[in-house]
C-alpha cells in the first residue's frame, strides 16, 4: 500500500448532495499513475484533529491529468460529511491506486458505458482520458440519474461528446418529465429495449457496469436477455451503505439484509425469465445454459458480498458494545430495534423485457 500526503487544492460543491476534490502534491511534483477507472483509498483530519478511517472512491480524472487527483463523493454520511468542514490547503491522504476494473484502450475497442448515480466516478476518467489521448475507440455511455440536477459531471460528459465523434451517450432521468422527441434523452428507467435501440449489434461489444447492487442486477439481466454474454460484462459497485455512527450501524444491517435478499430474487427471476425466452424464441440450448449458469454465479458472488457487509458490520456492533458498559449497552441495542424493523424494503425496477410471441420455427436452432 503506497501512502501519498497531498493537499487539498480546490473543494467545490457542484449540487448539495456532492462534493468534488482536487488534490495534489505540496511540491509541486507529479500524482501518481493510476489507470483510468482505478479507485484509491483516502482519509483526512477531522475538526478534532484526528484522521479519519480510511474509505474508497474512484478517482474522477484522467491519468493524463499529472497536477492533480480528483475525486468526486456523494454526500450521505458521517465521513463523507466531514469532508465539507475541510478547506483548501488542508492536508489529504491517499492510499493507492486500486482496482482491476479499468478502461485499457489496447483491449476494448467498442466499449459500452452504463452508470448508475455516482458510478459514473470511473467513467468519467476513462471519458477524459480517451478524450486527451484522442484515441478513435468507440466508447458509448449510459448514465441513469434520479434528476438532471443530480447528474454529476453532466456538463463535461456532454461537452466531450459534443467533441469527439467516437463517444456518445443515452441519458436516463427517471424522475423528470421531458419531449420524447430528445434523441439522447430517456425519462424513464432503462430497460433492455432502451439499450438495444441505443447500441444496435450486441457482438464486439464489452459491457462495463457501475453503480449500487440492484442497478447493476438490473443492467446485467437486461444486457443477457439481448443475448450479450456474461464475459462481455465487467462490474464494479457502489455501495448502498453510508458510513455512518454506531447508532446507525443496526438500521444498515436490515438495509444489508433486504438489498442481499433482493439480489438472490433477482437471480432467480434473472435465470427463469431468460430460459422462457429463449425457449419461446427456439435459442441453442447449450449456449442458453452456460448464459444461467454465468448469471447464476454472478448474482451469488453479490449475494456473497452482501452477506460479507453484514458480519462486518455485527462485528463492528460487537466491538462497540465491549467498550461500554454490559447494561448500558444492551439498552442502547433494545433502543435500536425499532428502526430495525421500520427500515424500508426497496423494491428493484423492472429488470427483464418479454420476448416477442413465438413464431412457428423449423430446422436448426438458431445459434446466438
Amino acid at each position: 500500500m503506497y501512502q501519498y500526503i497531498y493537499y487539498i487544492k480546490r473543494i467545490y460543491q457542484p449540487s448539495p448532495n456532492l462534493v468534488v476534490l482536487e488534490v495534489g502534491n505540496k511540491r509541486g511534483l507529479p500524482v501518481f499513475n493510476f489507470r483510468p477507472g482505478q479507485y484509491a483509498m483516502i482519509s483526512y483530519r477531522n475538526s478534532h484533529g484526528q484522521i479519519e478511517d480510511k474509505h474508497a472512491f474512484s478517482i474522477a480524472s484522467s491519468p493524463t491529468q499529472r497536477n492533480f487527483i480528483r475525486f468526486g463523493i456523494r454526500i450521505q454520511g458521517t465521513f463523507t460529511k466531514g469532508l465539507l468542514d475541510l478547506k483548501e490547503g488542508d492536508d489529504f491522504f491517499v492510499y493507492g491506486p486500486y482496482g482491476k476494473f479499468y478502461y485499457d484502450e489496447n483491449k476494448y475497442s467498442d466499449l459500452v458505458l452504463i452508470a448508475g448515480g455516482i458510478g459514473i466516478t470511473p467513467f468519467i476518467s476513462a471519458l477524459n482520458y480517451a478524450s486527451d489521448k484522442n484515441l478513435t475507440n468507440k466508447l458509448s455511455l449510459i448514465y441513469s440519474n434520479r434528476t438532471i440536477k443530480g447528474a454529476s459531471f453532466l456538463d463535461e460528459i456532454r461537452n466531450i461528446e459534443n467533441n469527439k465523434e467516437n463517444i456518445s451517450a443515452l441519458y436516463s432521468f427517471t424522475e423528470e418529465v421531458g419531449s420524447p422527441r430528445d434523441k439522447d434523452v430517456l425519462y424513464k428507467r432503462i430497460d433492455a429495449q432502451s439499450i438495444k435501440d441505443y447500441i444496435g449489434n450486441i457482438y464486439g461489444k464489452t459491457f462495463f457496469i457501475c453503480g449500487p447492487s440492484l442497478f447493476m442486477a438490473a443492467m446485467t439481466a437486461n444486457l443477457l436477455s439481448l443475448g450479450v454474454s456474461r464475459n462481455q460484462i465487467e462490474m464494479e459497485e457502489f455501495s448502498m451503505f453510508p458510513d455512518t455512527a454506531f447508532t446507525s450501524r443496526l438500521k444498515n444491517i436490515s438495509y444489508a439484509i433486504a438489498f442481499s435478499l433482493l439480489i438472490f430474487f433477482i437471480s432467480f427471476n434473472l435465470i427463469n425469465e431468460s430460459t422462457s425466452a429463449a425457449i419461446k424464441n427456439n435459442y441453442n440450448p447449450v449456449i442458453i445454459n452456460k448464459v444461467n449458469q454465468a448469471a447464476y454465479d454472478q448474482m451469488v458472488s453479490i449475494y456473497a458480498a452482501k452477506n460479507k457487509a453484514i458480519s462486518d458490520l455485527n462485528q463492528q456492533i460487537i466491538a462497540a458494545t465491549n467498550s461500554q458498559n454490559s447494561a448500558a449497552a444492551k439498552k442502547l441495542i433494545q433502543s435500536n430495534q425499532a428502526i430495525i424493523k421500520s427500515a424500508p424494503i426497496y423494491t428493484p425496477a423492472p429488470i427483464y423485457t418479454p420476448a416477442p410471441a413465438p413464431t412457428p420455427t423449423t430446422g436448426v436452432s438458431r445459434v446466438r
